[in-house]
């Protein structure tokens, strides 16, 4: 077979038609062929819309399948990675640095950026989405998969720039971890981002929580499954003294409250740990989401998307996590939605 490479591709998974709350849709799967091996580089989603409300509805969350296995680290909603089109003032953020993208960046991504999902030759790759509110029999989305694509593993090792990859990465200062991967289209999975590695794993990390509880004024606001986080991928307060597991926060966005008033990123021990403003529009909110709910304010905006941390913030060996706090009014349950972008690094 001849040789192939695409630095771009899009796959599209559409679905119209009624759909429960709660209910699960899994697409009809593209199967690679036995030469053929995928970079998914970044998820859009064309969300279901009530043109009468002027509301984008919810849908829980939309996902990979690659091999009937749910990629169970991206948990992404309705508006968190929209489609990019002029009409759209924000875009998805990329799953990470494509290993296959190097002929253009120049250079291969270290361990923690190269963590877009790998698809290897012969799998099955499909999308799941699950409803957070009822769909009628008019509604539709369409999650959008862009990738890179190889055919040959002569090709392979063309683009990537080497027949292995060897490299190391070190957390808070610790001595580094050296990882060594024969580069292969058998083998291309076991990439950071692919489903078979070995650990320590590293994946991207997209996911949001809301409060499951009412906020009580003037105090901080634990994302903690399951008391104050409705599902376990919601949590977003850890304690990871047992050094197994480490999280990367890249970007964030806030749908924020009217009672909303600052996130910080807390470690617990520390004397000062940053916040941040979250109020409402028109005031200030210094982490956008890429889109809200309602059709009118993503109409009416000129600049929006989840914004990057000066310096991506680590939780690693620490117990701590992201919090909200209200203006001293308490904020209802599901009042505020916290978006988060970045890297789950899994180490034993």
């Amino acid at each position: 077979m001849s040789t192939v490479w695409d630095p771009v591709i899009e796959l599209a998974f559409k679905h119209a038609g009624a759909q429960a709350a709660g209910e699960e849709w899994i697409s009809s799967a593209y199967t690679l062929p036995p030469d053929e091996v995928l970079e998914i580089f970044r998820i859009e989603v064309i969300p279901p819309v009530d043109a009468t409300s002027k509301t984008v509805k919810k849908l829980r969350y939309v996902t990979l399948m690659i091999e009937d296995k749910e990629y169970e680290t991206l948990r992404i909603n309705s508006v968190m990675a929209p489609r990019q089109h002029l009409l759209n003032v924000a875009y998805a953020i990329d799953l990470g640095v494509p290993y296959l993208h190097r002929p253009i960046t120049g250079r291969i991504p270290s361990l923690l950026e190269g963590t877009c999902p790998k698809v290897a030759r012969g799998q099955k790759l499909a999308v799941k989405v699950v409803a957070d509110e009822a769909l009628s029999d008019t509604d539709t989305y369409a999650v959008v998969l862009k990738a890179a694509r190889v055919r040959g593993a002569s090709k392979l090792v063309e683009v990537v720039g080497a027949s292995a990859i060897t490299d190391s990465f070190s957390l808070a200062g610790e001595p580094p971890i050296y990882k060594m991967i024969p580069l292969s289209l058998e083998s291309w999975d076991e990439l950071p981002g692919g489903l078979r590695q070995s650990k320590p794993q590293i994946f991207p990390w997209i996911t949001y929580a809301r409060n499951k509880q009412a906020t009580t004024p003037n105090m901080w606001y634990d994302f903690d499954y399951d008391a104050y986080a409705q599902y376990p991928w919601m949590e977003l307060s850890w304690n990871l003294v047992n050094k197994e597991v480490a999280y990367i926060v890249n970007y964030l966005g806030v749908i924020p409250h009217a009672n909303s008033k600052a996130l910080r990123l807390y470690v617990e021990g520390r004397i000062t740990n940053p916040e941040f403003t979250t109020r409402p529009l028109p005031e200030d909110n210094f982490f956008m989401p890429a889109q809200f709910y309602s059709t009118d304010v993503n109409a009416s905006l000129k600049q929006a998307g989840p914004t990057k941390l000066s310096m991506p913030f680590l939780f690693h060996g620490v117990k701590g996590g992201i919090q909200v706090i209200d203006n001293g009014t308490s904020i209802p349950a599901n009042g505020v939605e916290v978006h988060v972008y970045g890297t789950k690094i899994v180490l034993r």
